[in-house]
């Protein structure tokens, strides 16, 4: 050989860095710790699942290099790119024995290079915290650069949530995601694959009257968690005085003059207290002056502005006149329960008239009754709901489309009023 030519040989050849793709794991959702509306309490008991700390095997001698942004072969050695996660700690060690060189990938890098390594076989791993290890054996020949991708897959977590309540959701987050979210089914919740690192959740009951539980969990940590929702059932009489709106949610027009509550316009007015929210089996009795003789509304087991039963007693301006009407609606869609005639009281509810209307509640059944001169309650009808869409909730007053009235005594009571 030629004596120029074994010089450039043996010249070191610079050569672009290897571009290697590397397979990125998904990052997994979050985990919980518990507690209760208002504050966070921290869930415990279950079974521990003890964290997994990667460990990478080591050679008995180790030298430790720094990253080079150039590939360095020559004819008797060769290089090796070990593409991982970022600040991940990577390790070469020759299968037959021999020094291993470690490093560590920049947290802005994907790629580590080991330069001038002798020819053979390697066993090449990688570790990282939160990451199962991984390793491959790869071919270094001499005078050619060598590649390898380590793919660290993330430790994960499945925690398990039982509850006493049969369906409902599971709200979580952790820091820097957005909230994930499962489903509670017969008691119980899983969520699957959670990354190491702090949760916090609110757990949910899917039927009304149950308490939303605020929660935080901690992983690695206990993964089962047993957890109760309270359960909020409303036995206090409501009694209103209406001298003012302040404890109710009402519209804007709707106002309180002469201790009388005065109805103007479409809405729905329900206590603010949590204690009058959760009403189960009850009986409303009211003092009602149906003003323009359109209607009178009242809710009952109202969950939300959305979700709520509506009766109706309509009058001689409505569209269907002297009507007893029931409506479920659900989710803002109105369904109808059924439509009972009750022209025989028309002249009980004659415009700018006070009458005296009796609205009890049990189960899914609804009866709806107007009181005589002598003071005795004759029944409208029972308005019934098969599906059971709620089966308990606030009760109030409402008022749809152009109705105008007067509400004086209003009276909840469980599981129903004295007679007087």
């Amino acid at each position: 050989m030629r004596p120029e030519s074994m010089s450039r040989a043996f010249s070191t050849l610079l050569l672009s860095i290897l571009v290697i793709t590397v397979g990125i794991n998904a990052h997994s959702q979050d985990p919980l710790e518990g507690s209760s509306s208002g504050s966070r309490t921290s869930l415990s008991s279950g079974t521990t699942e003890s964290s997994r700390r990667p460990t990478v095997r080591t050679a008995s001698v180790v030298r430790t290099v720094t990253i080079t942004k150039v590939v360095r072969v020559t004819p008797t050695t060769g290089t090796l790119a070990v593409a991982a996660e970022p600040k991940a700690t990577v390790l070469v060690e020759p299968i037959r024995g021999g020094e291993g060189q470690e490093g560590t990938i920049p947290s802005n890098e994907r790629i580590f290079i080991f330069n001038d390594l002798k020819p053979g076989r390697y066993r090449v791993a990688a570790e990282l915290a939160g990451y199962e290890p991984a390793e491959k054996q790869i071919s270094v020949v001499s005078n050619r650069p060598s590649s390898v991708t380590l793919n660290l897959r993330p430790i994960t977590y499945n925690v398990t949530i039982n509850t006493n309540v049969a369906s409902g959701e599971v709200r979580y987050v952790t820091e820097g995601e957005s909230p994930r979210f499962a489903q509670i089914q017969a008691g119980k919740s899983v969520l699957p694959n959670l990354r190491a690192g702090k949760y916090d959740l609110d757990i949910r009951s899917g039927e009304v009257g149950y308490q939303t539980l605020l929660a935080s969990l901690t992983l690695p940590g206990n993964t089962t968690f047993k957890v109760e929702l309270k359960k909020l059932l409303s036995t206090k009489t409501l009694f209103p005085i209406w001298s003012t709106l302040d404890d109710w949610d009402a519209p804007a027009d709707w106002h309180v003059a002469s201790r009388k509550l005065l109805t103007n316009g479409p809405g729905i007015a329900v206590p603010r207290d949590e204690s009058y929210r959760y009403y189960a089996d009850f009986q409303l009795v009211s003092d009602v002056n149906m003003v323009n003789g359109v209607a009178a509304s009242f809710v009952v087991h109202y969950v939300d502005a959305k979700n709520y039963y509506l009766i109706q007693l309509t009058g001689e301006k409505a569209d269907e006149p002297y009507m007893l009407r029931g409506f479920a609606v659900v989710n803002g869609v109105s369904q109808r329960l059924g439509t009972i005639p009750i022209e025989g009281f028309a002249d009980t509810l004659k415009a700018n008239q006070f009458f005296k209307v009796s609205i009890k509640v049990t189960g899914n059944n609804i009866s709806v009754s107007l009181s005589d001169k002598q003071g005795e309650f004759l029944p409208l009808g029972v308005l019934s709901d098969a599906n059971r869409n709620f089966p308990i909730g606030a009760v109030g007053i409402a008022a749809r489309g152009n109705e105008q009235n007067e509400i004086g005594r209003f009276l909840v009571c469980t599981p129903e009023c004295a007679k007087e």
